[in-house]
């Protein structure tokens, strides 16, 4: 990780992700209109019978039929709420990276801190034989200590990694952003695991900020996107706002 201050490093992360969110909300912005225009042909088209669409098998080439209308029917799917699931998605998991390279940098920087731990997190305080019998370096031996220190704590509850992600960087989680990023991380559990049907587990993670009652569906529309993307820049510039104050260059 070379000579370059912990502060810097991390300000170059939290820049790029808000590049990448950004462009993804650009795409949407774009692509919007252009499925409007198609789903539009289709609604208006006469004809009846299937078309054929290529899709990809293994073995063979393959061919799904489908009417203009069904393919009218597709569009709106996306365009109501399926393109905003998907980014939504996309978004959390570009997040999830940023912040686990964070608390990556932090401890590489800090290595005491790896005896630090929070209710919520399991951790195993012993180094595993293997990993010194399979590391060149006591540096490479830190470095697989480290990796799976952060994939332990990638598997845990949102409000138990932000905690550690207090106790380890010092990162203000007390901003009423941060519900609402826990919520986000709840709606995107959902959208992957249960159809974007509102179950137990969402309204305990989301807690007050729950969207709806158990068996809803969870609204997805632009309004929540835009939300979506503004709170994660939110998170990440208090990130990197706290990173700079608390790991000042020497």
């Amino acid at each position: 990780m070379g000579n370059i201050p912990l502060s810097k490093q991390v300000y170059s992360l939290h820049l790029a992700f808000v590049r990448k969110i950004n462009d993804v909300h650009i795409f949407v912005q774009q692509a919007i209109p252009l499925l409007n225009e198609a789903r539009d042909k289709y609604e208006a088209s006469k004809h009846e019978k299937d078309r054929r669409y290529y899709v990809p098998t293994i073995g063979r080439t393959k061919f799904a039929r489908r009417t203009d209308q069904e393919l009218k029917n597709i569009y709106e799917r996306f365009i109501e709420n399926e393109l905003y699931e998907n980014f939504i998605v996309t978004a959390v998991s570009l997040f999830e990276s940023l912040l686990f390279d964070v608390l990556r940098l932090v401890i590489y920087s800090y290595p005491q801190k790896l005896t630090l731990n929070v209710q919520g997190i399991q951790v195993d305080r012993t180094v595993p034989i293997e990993v010194l019998l399979q590391s060149n370096t006591l540096e490479s031996a830190l470095e697989e200590v480290i990796r799976k220190r952060i994939n332990s704590i990638s598997y845990a509850m949102p409000k138990a990694y932000l905690e550690y992600l207090n106790n380890v960087a010092g990162i203000t989680i007390s901003d009423p952003v941060f519900p609402d990023y826990i919520e986000i991380k709840a709606t995107r559990d959902v959208i992957i695991h249960n159809a974007r049907i509102i179950n137990e587990i969402y309204i305990q993670k989301a807690g007050d900020k729950s969207r709806g009652k158990i068996n809803e569906k969870l609204i997805m529309d632009l309004d929540y996107f835009n939300h979506c993307i503004a709170t994660l820049k939110r998170v990440s510039g208090i990130i990197q706002r706290d990173i700079k104050q608390n790991f000042p260059e020497k």
